[in-house]
């Protein structure tokens, strides 16, 4: 049934509603005849929509990282005791600098058999060129040399794996038989220890983690309803520290029980970020075209609706909006109304009485 405008009663102020309503719905009224003095009265303050550049997403849980590529775990090759710490967590280190030291039994045996593989490829080399010579001057048969090349290759090749395995535990200088030093790989931070002396370690065993933290990671779990509008490069700030950053990754699966997808953004270091610490974060989601940003003032309920307060010649006039976004100072909705368009930001409350006045 098409709606049709009813004036309702004068209330006090001199004030007048005109209600559009629909008797099929008994619709409330939608609009407000209110002249400028006495909405100023009332307190109610206008302002102008502006385009929304993007859409909030507030107060996300996350935690800082060690970026992943900038980060490294040194692991002992062979199993030990530790003998010394030499860097804590929190030390500065070099690349290549020791990090502890570990006697090895295993590492022990290495070097002895190191020493037999020498001089075993010393004495294969030897007799090779002697036999090369001999078969030169037609002494030996050729098979002979052959095989003492071949003896030379395969004493070569021993000496070659001994030295690759003891080169994965350099040798700890000036130190006891069987020690090593477990090195750092990279420049960088130690952000965990695993090890204290006397503590006996197994070969693989972790022992500390170095990362590199002139950048840091933050690791986002984002609402999986927001996937499809996340995207790299796009801007995240960390709440309370004000650290800005962009989306360097974003997940391509939703976590079934929390219904969250994971987000990596990429933050340059600062004092006030400490890896493993719990954060809050906000990330700046593009919005769509024709979107409206308000200050939180401007929105209003009026029974299941959210609606705001547009300014027209006689006073104001109720426009149901979407919301896309909130913000501690602002909302971003879907509204039949233009950037710059004139709402009330402050005093709602009370059109929000005068519409109740009128129903």
């Amino acid at each position: 049934m098409p709606c049709r405008s009813r004036f309702l009663p004068v209330l006090p102020f001199g004030l007048v509603l005109l209600a559009a309503s629909c008797a099929a719905a008994g619709a409330a009224p939608v609009a407000i005849r209110l002249p400028a003095e006495q909405a100023r009265a009332l307190g109610v303050r206008d302002a102008a929509a502006v385009a929304a550049t993007g859409i909030p997403l507030e107060h996300l849980p996350a935690t800082v990282e060690p970026a992943l590529e900038r980060s490294a775990v040194v692991t002992a090759p062979y199993a030990g005791t530790v003998t010394r710490v030499l860097a804590v967590e929190g030390s500065e280190v070099a690349a290549g600098a020791p990090l502890a030291r570990v006697q090895s039994r295993e590492r022990m045996m290495l070097e002895a058999d190191a020493g037999r593989a020498a001089s075993q490829a010393r004495l294969t080399a030897r007799q090779a060129q002697r036999d090369a010579e001999l078969l030169a001057e037609g002494i030996v048969p050729a098979t002979r040399a052959e095989s003492s090349r071949a003896l030379q290759e395969q004493a070569g090749a021993s000496q070659a794996q001994l030295a690759r395995a003891l080169a994965l535990a350099p040798a700890a200088k000036g130190g006891l038989p069987g020690e090593y030093e477990l090195r750092a790989p990279l420049a960088g931070r130690v952000l965990e220890r695993r090890v204290a002396p006397g503590q006996a370690l197994d070969a693989m065993a972790a022992a500390f983690v170095v990362a590199d933290t002139t950048q840091l990671d933050v690791a986002i779990r984002a609402p999986a309803a927001s996937r499809a509008r996340l995207a790299a490069g796009q801007a995240v700030r960390i709440d309370g520290i004000g650290a800005q950053g962009r989306i360097t990754a974003v997940g391509g699966a939703v976590d079934a029980a929390s219904q969250t997808v994971p987000v990596r953004a990429r933050f340059e270091a600062s004092p006030a970020l400490v890896p493993g610490q719990p954060v809050a974060v906000t990330l700046e989601l593009p919005a769509p075209k024709g979107a409206l940003a308000l200050p939180r003032g401007a929105l209003a309920r009026v029974g299941r609706d959210s609606v705001v307060f547009a300014v027209t010649p006689e006073g104001y006039r109720v426009v149901s909006v979407e919301i896309l976004g909130e913000s501690a100072a602002q909302v971003v909705v879907r509204a039949p109304l233009a950037a710059g368009a004139a709402v009330a930001v402050a005093g709602t409350s009370a059109l929000k009485a005068l519409l109740a006045a009128g129903e």
